[in-house]
């Protein structure tokens, strides 16, 4: 890991809170967990074989016990509206183990908040708080080739796609092709 930096458990934005997730939060992850279409492009959720209640839980366990670890290693924030309170997705930043002096960001949201800038607001804290709270260098996110939406919050960041990897997302359902990985980036 880069240089020293001080911890950090909540980050703000002008619409959203981005806290520590708690066990209260696995309405929100079971929801997250149990749409098809919320899972279709993401890396770790919807796999075969998974239930959605297990999944969501996996998450849960894996957010939960990161942060209870010092120093930061990856820190998952559930995204809150300031404004009602109410629990809207997932937001991410972690140390790439292969990459020194590199964080990856990422972003879920439920359904009904997409497309409002709730994902570009996310995405532009959790970069902040990679480059100035944790000293990277540069930043990277990935997503499914196909997934626009996501692509389209990576360049309004002001990433560049570094590139696209063949086959390197898990298929969702049986006898369904691995998705290409698309990786983007933006340095300090």
């Amino acid at each position: 890991m880069p240089k020293a930096y001080k911890e950090f458990d909540r980050l703000e934005t002008e619409r959203l809170t981005l806290r520590p997730f708690t066990e209260t939060d696995y309405p929100l992850i079971l929801r997250i967990s149990s749409d098809p279409k919320t899972t279709e492009y993401l890396y770790y959720w919807g796999r075969i074989g998974m239930t959605p209640e297990a999944d969501a839980q996996r998450f849960l366990d894996y957010a939960v016990k990161n942060w209870k670890k010092s120093p930061i290693r990856a820190r998952e924030f559930c995204l809150v509206l300031k404004d009602t309170g109410e629990a809207i997705g997932d937001g991410s930043v972690e140390w790439v183990e292969d990459e020194a002096g590199t964080a990856e960001i990422g972003w879920i949201l439920l359904p009904e908040y997409r497309g409002k800038g709730y994902a570009t607001e996310a995405g532009q804290e959790l970069m902040r708080a990679a480059f100035e709270i944790m000293g990277a260098e540069a930043v990277i996110a990935h997503c499914d080739s196909r997934n626009r939406p996501s692509r389209n919050v990576m360049e309004r960041l002001g990433m560049t796609l570094r590139n696209i990897e063949p086959e390197a997302r898990p298929a969702k359902r049986a006898g369904e092709k691995n998705g290409d990985e698309c990786t983007y980036e933006i340095t300090k």
